[in-house]
């Protein structure tokens, strides 16, 4: 039974060099939302219970308010409880928040990423800090009350004192979720490149622990939940969409490049658009990729996204820790958890768990 549903819009105005997402320096068209129209249509044959709504990118606020509406007019969202909207801080203002408010949309994510001008310029950023402040307040004051932000983390030079500073920003704003996130030098990025050739130098891997710790703290000093290794939220805000994730129930994903959890399968569209394009036209499913998860495969899965979050997995599904790994984990009764210092050495704990 599909849960969450997720759109990817891949469409920005500039390709940061850390992301490793699918997209592509464009405006967004018209065009594109019609071919997720039609992807939708091929999928009447799955059994929906749909809880969640997820536009993700990419840059989804590049997306005009009125080319919205349109689309939303094709969804039903009955029974849907949470509907996400990522945004760049410097793309919409009251008036659009009040419009995609009315459409349904009760979920904001603003990729802040830094409060300080040097890392925005450093990550290739567009906007400035008091972009994001002004966006975040216009958001609540048109009446939003389940606003998210992200921060990037362990940058080149970064420091404890650096980071203090950028969570006086974020006591100051009526927000109820943060997601923190390591800086990351994936392949294919241009930071990739550079880290590969020795030009890119990050902290450390003692200095991240110390930043992952002191976020972890000062966001609890603050009301904020640490519920999964990057995922901060107010009692009762953690994001619906991705619970569905860790918990390993099923969503559709729809889109160039977008990946599905559905009846033990997960399966990913095309990445190229042209491709993607060109399966919808001949009515074809955009699938790319697939893999049928069964027995321990299965497992394996299930455990690499449930011990992401502090929930854990049932006692049931792991009789016991070895004892070289019990340092990390946290045992009850109840549930299997890994702690803090376990989160940030999860690959490394799960390959010898599992």
């Amino acid at each position: 039974m599909v849960e969450g549903l997720y759109f990817h819009i891949p469409f920005c105005s500039n390709k940061c060099p850390y992301c490793d997402f699918v997209s592509f320096v464009s405006a967004p068209s018209e065009e594109y939302l019609d071919l997720l129209k039609r992807e939708i249509e091929l999928y009447s044959d799955l059994e929906f219970d749909l809880r969640t709504i997820y536009f993700g990118g990419g840059t989804p606020s590049l997306v005009p308010v009125q080319l919205w509406k349109r689309f939303f007019k094709l969804l039903n969202l009955e029974g849907v409880q949470e509907i996400t909207i990522e945004c760049n801080p410097e793309n919409y203002r009251r008036e659009d928040f009040e419009e995609l408010l009315s459409l349904g949309v009760n979920r904001l994510s603003f990729g802040v990423q830094s409060f300080s001008e040097r890392n925005l310029r450093f990550l290739g950023r567009w906007h400035s800090s008091v972009d994001s402040i002004r966006a975040v307040h216009q958001a609540h004051l048109a009446g939003f009350e389940n606003i998210s932000i992200d921060l990037i983390y362990g940058l080149p030079g970064q420091g404890l004192r650096e980071l203090k500073e950028e969570l006086k920003v974020v006591k100051d704003l009526p927000i109820t979720h943060l997601s923190a996130y390591l800086l990351t030098p994936y392949e294919d990025t241009l930071f990739g490149k550079l880290w590969q050739q020795g030009e890119l130098k990050l902290p450390s891997d003692q200095e991240i622990e110390e930043m992952f710790l002191f976020l972890s703290d000062e966001l609890s000093s603050m009301g904020f939940i640490h519920y999964e290794i990057s995922n901060f939220a107010k009692e009762g805000f953690e994001c619906k969409h991705n619970l569905i994730y860790w918990t390993h129930r099923e969503f559709l994903g729809l889109g160039v490049s977008a990946w599905s959890f559905v009846n033990r399968r997960r399966f990913g569209n095309y990445k190229n658009l042209e491709l993607y394009k060109n399966s919808l036209l001949k009515g074809v499913k955009p699938v790319d990729k697939e893999e049928v998860l069964e027995g321990e495969e299965l497992l394996k899965d299930y455990f690499f996204v449930a011990l992401r979050t502090r929930y854990g997995v049932p006692r049931s599904f792991l009789n016991s820790v070895p004892e070289e790994l019990r340092e990390f984990f946290f045992e009850d009764e109840h549930s299997i958890r890994l702690t803090k210092r376990g989160w940030l050495l999860i690959n490394e704990v799960l390959i010898k768990l599992i």
